[in-house]
């Protein structure tokens, strides 16, 4: 019984690792870097604005920046800090607040609309080609739209977890040892739960797969779990490098985009960690109506040729032979000497020439021979 879980878990864990490496994940999180640095400021501003609605946005905003700063350190959560404050909203009319909620509202569903088309890639779906371009995209920012208030809403429910958590270990201040051990305990625990279920939102509402709350909660307690530790990990990192000083005034800038693009990678893995776990249980994946599956799968060129017509063919088989003939002249002349084409090495040219050089003795002489043919044909 218990092989039979290890086994399990190793295998889930191997495929997504493989399929995280696959699907290109490094690239992913850089693009998902790039876009939050541009979607963070209206993001926070719009989760201050839902949070303040209860708390009053003073309070609001101090207890999210507290959040990041210890999450971020106090550059970034500084740098954050005052994109904030120069993005602020122009309240002094009706249509200078609407356009202001509206730049707000697309710069903050930019990043997810990017999150959605990286974890589309980690399930090998994409949008249905016969789909309304106009309409699709109205979709997915309303649906952007969505994540960003139900982050705001998550973060007042931990918020008001944790505060009632502080109160509680306080009222029990006498009767319990440790007290100050068991509210960070506590403390991290809210959490842990509360980014778990940050990150079940995300699994199960961005990806175009019919997914339910059971097939994402593991995924997304792993990627939580990975999250708190690698947040840890990155901090340390960069209070022990010089990343801030080496990069000058644009320091805290590249801080926030390493700290994204770290959570970038964790996230990804843990939707290819939610996948692999879903197919480890032979369960099938299912694309939403407006989506279809993707089938990767590898072309040679004989298979290629045979879908051409005759006359397709030979003009084909004429153009791979004087590549062919183009390429192992080259690398003959680049071993010759190096100066007839110095821009070429010799291991590219001998690359091209193997590229090309699949060709058969047969098929050779029959493209020769309809060559000469040709040619005769012609003088006459």
């Amino acid at each position: 019984m218990i092989k039979d879980a290890i086994g399990f878990w190793w295998s889930v864990l191997r495929n997504a690792i493989q399929l995280w490496l696959e699907r290109n994940a490094f690239s992913y999180a850089g693009s998902l870097a790039f876009y939050t640095l541009f979607s963070l400021a209206p993001t926070v501003i719009i989760a201050v604005t839902v949070i303040g609605l209860v708390l009053g946005e003073d309070a609001a905003q101090g207890e999210i920046f507290a959040q990041l700063h210890s999450a971020m350190g106090p550059e970034a959560a500084r740098a954050i800090e005052q994109a904030v404050a120069q993005s602020s909203i122009d309240q002094s009319g009706l249509l200078p607040t609407l356009l202001g909620f509206a730049t707000l509202a697309i710069g903050a569903t930019t990043v997810f609309g990017q999150m959605q088309f990286s974890l589309n890639t980690i399930w090998g779906v994409t949008a249905r080609p016969n789909s309304n371009s106009l309409l699709l995209f109205l979709k997915k920012r309303l649906l952007s739209l969505t994540i960003v208030l139900s982050i705001g809403f998550i973060l007042l429910v931990s918020l008001g977890l944790g505060v009632f958590v502080r109160a509680a270990l306080r009222a029990a201040h006498d009767i319990l040892p440790f007290v100050s051990l068991l509210t960070k305990g506590a403390e991290f625990l809210v959490s842990l739960v509360v980014i778990t279920a940050l990150f079940a939102t995300i699994f199960r509402v961005l990806p175009d797969v019919v997914l339910r709350w059971r097939d994402v909660i593991v995924g997304a307690a792993v990627t939580a779990v990975l999250f708190a530790v690698g947040r840890s990990g990155i901090a340390m990192y960069l209070a022990y490098t010089a990343t801030a000083s080496t990069y000058g005034a644009a320091g805290s800038v590249v801080i926030v985009l390493l700290w994204v693009y770290y959570s970038s990678l964790i996230l990804l893995f843990g939707a290819a960690f939610t996948k692999s776990h879903l197919v480890q249980r032979r369960k099938p994946i299912i694309p939403r109506n407006s989506a279809v599956l993707v089938k990767q799968e590898l072309v040679d060129q004989a298979s290629i040729r045979e879908q051409l017509s005759a006359e397709e063919r030979r003009e084909y088989d004429e153009e791979r032979r004087s590549r062919v003939r183009a390429a192992a002249e080259e690398a003959g002349e680049v071993e010759a000497g190096v100066e007839v084409h110095g821009d070429v090495g010799a291991d590219e040219a001998s690359q091209r020439a193997e590229n090309y050089a699949d060709v058969s003795p047969d098929e050779e002489r029959q493209g020769d021979a309809e060559t000469d043919g040709k040619a005769a044909a012609r003088e006459r």
